[in-house]
């Protein structure tokens, strides 16, 4: 009962980054197929994880349904309820990347019912998260995080995702419907996301650096900026199916957005770095779940570098897509234990007596 009155969906991060990796290695251009043995494997892991995640936030829904409303009405941690159709968008594109050569045609039918769902989550993280933080949150600006940015981004993220299922579909009529209502979803997360992303930078420049513990926040920059090159780049290779006449235009003007918008997310990327950087020259990083921000949105940008490869061929991208995915295997090899560290050290403390239980501080373990 602790474990389920505790449970905050800030650990659905674990989902996003654990299911982005799997995702990854199995599409690593000329990847060998070990590796997309290995993807396989750790996409069965993560929908695992993922529905027990989902279980453990729909029976603190029943058990304690105030608690969730406090959770609602937090300034930080209702931000991560986008984490929740993230998580789970890394499920449904399984089924359509991986799941026919295990389950055949039944997994785009699977795959498509998931996405409805997840869509319907994704739109209400978009419109209600954003309404509580002007209607009850007490924020300001020199508290802002790229944090903001998790309610606004996971419209983009289904909508990269709908770009797998559209070939599915036989109906032209409804592939002309998903394709424009792709494009909708896009809309009601980038442009605010790149709002985001100019505010945070004023933020920076007026306020210096976000707190200690939330160091790693910058990193979600990435998220935004690789779901949305993945969403034009999947649009530029649908168009042909449903608007054929439209559809070099549509390419063109997609293939040279998704560059302009890779270019930018090196610059964050860089700068990124740099933060964390200066966190861990001149200040002691303590383990949070924030950590996870360093897989999910560099993952989003891998698969985003590796669209544009296939797209234009260029060696840079494929380069780029390889060098990054090592990283991203990298963070997620020392997130992953760290978090099953955490979760050992944190069970030994809470059996420990009172006096302590201080060895693991509890607001840091859910930020």
């Amino acid at each position: 009962m602790r474990l389920i009155k505790g449970f905050t969906p800030n650990w659905f991060t674990a989902g996003m980054g654990t299911g982005i990796v799997a995702l990854d290695a199995y599409l690593l251009p000329a990847g060998p197929q070990w590796m997309k043995t290995a993807g396989t494997s750790l996409w069965f892991l993560n929908m695992a994880l993922v529905g027990t995640l989902i279980v453990l936030m729909g029976l603190r829904g029943i058990v304690d349904p105030r608690g969730v409303k406090r959770v609602f009405t937090d300034p930080l941690h209702s931000m991560f309820f986008g984490a929740i159709p993230m998580a789970m968008t890394t499920v449904v594109n399984g089924f359509f990347d991986m799941g026919p050569h295990l389950f055949g045609a039944e997994s785009y039918h699977i795959g498509a019912v998931l996405w409805v769902v997840n869509a319907a989550i994704a739109v209400a993280s978009g419109f209600v998260v954003p309404f509580l933080m002007f209607i009850s949150h007490d924020h300001a600006l020199s508290g802002m995080t790229a944090v903001w940015l998790m309610p606004i981004v996971p419209a983009e993220v289904v909508a990269a995702s709908s770009g797998l299922m559209l070939p599915h579909i036989a109906n032209l009529a409804l592939q002309q419907d998903l394709f424009v209502g792709t494009i909708v979803l896009w809309a009601f997360s980038v442009p605010m996301a790149f709002l985001l992303l100019g505010t945070l930078f004023v933020r920076l420049a007026l306020h210096h650096l976000p707190p200690r513990e939330l160091a790693i926040s910058t990193w979600i920059t990435l998220g935004t900026i690789g779901t949305g090159i993945m969403g034009l780049m999947l649009v530029a290779k649908d168009a042909s199916l449903v608007y054929p006449s439209l559809a070099p235009s549509i390419a063109g003007t997609a293939t040279f957005a998704s560059i302009v918008f890779w270019g930018l997310g090196i610059w964050w990327l860089v700068h990124s770095f740099l933060i964390t950087g200066y966190y861990l020259w001149t200040k002691t990083l303590r383990f949070n779940l924030g950590w996870w921000g360093l897989t999910f949105p560099l993952g989003v940008f891998v698969g985003g570098t590796d669209l544009l490869y296939h797209a234009l061929g260029t060696g840079l991208f494929r380069g780029a897509a390889l060098g990054f995915f090592v990283l991203l295997a990298l963070f997620w090899l020392l997130v992953a234990s760290l978090t099953v560290h955490h979760l050992t050290t944190l069970r030994r403390a809470r059996k420990a007596p009172a006096d302590n239980v201080s060895a693991f501080d509890d607001d840091e373990a859910v930020v």
